[in-house]
Parts: C-alpha cells; structure tokens; sequence
C-alpha cells in the first residue's frame, strides 16, 4: 500500500471546496430530520424548544450529537474519494500519459489519420506541420506497419526537421486503430 500516494490524495480531497458544501448540506438534512423532524413526529410540540431544552440540560452531548451529523457525511466523501482514486490510480495515470510523456504518443486509424493525441503530441505535430503518420513515420515505415509486417518494435526513423532520431513502437487496439509510440534517441 502506498501511504505517501495515500495521504497525498487526502491532502487533494481536503482542498477541494466541495468537501465542505457537501458536508454542510447533508449534515444540515440530517440534524434537520434528527434534531427537529422525529421529535415533531414523534408528538413534540415545539422541536426547537425541546432542541434548546436538551441542549440546556447536557450541552456537551447536544453538540457532540450535531457535529457528528456534519462529521459522518465529511467522513465519507473524503474516503469514497481517496479510495476511489486509489483504486483507479493505474487507469488515471494511463489516461495522463500521453499529455506527461514528452515524446510523441498518438492513437491513427488505418489511413494514417490522427485520432487521438495528447496536448504534447499536437503541439508537436503543429511546430513541424505534421498532418498524418506517413508524414512523420515515412511511407516506409508506414507501409511496413501496415503490411503487418513488422514487429512491435519497428526501429528507428530519423525526423528531418528536428534532427532527431526516433525508436518506434505501436501496439494495435481492439478498434482496429495503432497507438504509436515514439522515443527520441
């Protein structure tokens, strides 16, 4: 268990605004029906007034006993969001990946067309006027890719306007698109 990432995630979940809005609200339902509305169904014929009663005759349980309305939903709002996260960590860092990773990573269908690219890629892609795969990978490369001919590991390409060379790796998806990996050298 990773207890920095832990308390990392509570720390997020405690400076988040809504925290508290939605502790205030449902501990405010709950004193409500609690505090006002059993004893009035109950047969009370002023709720506040025997609210004030009670509260007069033992403060420190009246307080205790409206705090813990405020507590408990706080309580559970910041453990379902840490366990939450926790639980999804891997998929959440998956999903940052390509908008993290530097070099660029990109999802093409079988014509070459971009469908899916991080922040990263596309600002790549606009600096060197990178339109397609074949426009980056080479129609060799491309081709190679699509004949399936070639490994997931494909090799290396050598990208003219940066001046770079590149490692190349792709790995299909079940929708019948390539995401395409690139490392500089």
């Amino acid at each position: 268990m990773d207890y920095k990432l832990i308390n990392r995630l509570i720390f997020s979940k405690l400076c988040e605004k809504n925290t508290y809005i939605l502790a205030l609200i449902v501990g405010s339902l709950i004193n409500a029906y609690g505090q006002l509305l059993v004893p009035w169904l109950r047969g009370a014929d002023n709720p506040v007034i025997a609210l004030k009663i009670q509260f007069q005759s033992n403060p420190v349980l009246t307080i205790f006993s409206i705090s813990l309305a405020f507590a408990f939903p706080w309580c559970v709002g910041v453990y379902s969001s840490v366990s939450t996260r926790y639980k999804h960590r891997r998929i959440e860092s998956i999903a940052d990946f390509p908008d993290t990773k530097p070099d660029p990573v990109f999802r093409v269908d079988k014509r070459g067309e971009f469908v899916e690219a991080g922040e990263v890629t596309k600002d790549f892609f606009r600096k060197y006027g990178v339109f397609n795969a074949q426009n980056l990978l080479g129609e060799d490369i491309w081709g190679s890719i699509m004949s399936g001919k070639a490994s997931d590991n494909i090799g290396q390409f050598y990208f003219e306007p940066e001046g770079t060379n590149y490692i190349v790796k792709y790995t299909k998806t079940k929708d019948e698109k390539l995401n395409i990996y690139l490392t500089r050298l």
